[in-house]
């Protein structure tokens, strides 16, 4: 439950907690810390004062950024969606044919699930903790991501490259399975993120059928081909 207004102080001049930390240095604590404290504790349990004492703020440097709890949530959830969703599409745009569109977009979502694993479980697990309006939108831009996998499905089974007889349940099951590398990649094991993207886009191409060709030349055994 968010504390009331009134018991927030205004961080005296010259706060130790306060100094060497202005403008988005701030933010940036602030955000660290709860996705930090929301990993491990979750959202419910986490409360302001944790956040700004996690962060070494005053409280009152948090309501300068962030207006409620949800607010914070709602930005390190837009955060990840807007990065993964950049991600995904430069590495598309590079692509002409859908299957490679595709091979490129999940080899980029693993990526990224495996660099920003915190942020990952904290957008997917917290989204029941959303109140209707920002839930809502969430839901919204996840279902307009998923749609760009469904697209690009369907284009390769025009095509002729791909095989799917549902393409919409071929997208939920591959980007479950991509988005799963977050909950048990480590970077310390047997294989490295590009290795582990690469194995993932030999398995979802598989899956559709592709051919070996283009698997080939989509996890880079193809690059010297003409």
């Amino acid at each position: 439950m968010a504390e009331p207004a009134a018991t927030v102080a205004n961080p005296a001049p010259g706060s130790r907690r306060s100094q060497g930390r202005r403008g988005p240095a701030t933010r940036e604590a602030i955000h660290g810390a709860a996705l930090d404290l929301f990993a491990r504790l979750g959202y419910h349990a986490t409360s302001m004062r944790a956040i700004a004492a996690a962060a070494k703020i005053q409280p009152a440097a948090i309501y300068h950024w962030y207006p409620s709890k949800e607010a914070i949530l709602v930005g390190l959830q837009d955060e990840f969606m807007e990065g993964l969703i950049a991600e995904v599409e430069a590495a598309m745009a590079v692509q002409h044919r859908p299957a490679l569109k595709l091979a490129a977009a999940v080899r980029e979502h693993v990526v990224f699930h495996g660099l920003h694993r915190q942020e990952a479980f904290v957008t997917d697990s917290e989204i029941r903790a959303l109140t209707e309006a920002p839930r809502r939108r969430l839901i919204a831009q996840r279902d307009a991501y998923q749609a760009t996998f469904i697209e690009l499905i369907d284009a390769g089974t025009r095509e002729g490259s791909l095989q799917a007889s549902d393409a919409r349940v071929a997208a939920y099951a591959i980007l479950l399975q991509c988005t799963g590398v977050a909950l048990w990649f480590d970077p310390d094991g047997p294989r490295g993120l590009d290795e582990v993207a690469d194995l993932h886009v030999e398995l979802v191409l598989a899956a559709l059928r592709a051919s070996a060709e283009l698997i080939d030349e989509a996890t880079g055994g193809g690059d010297d081909a003409g």
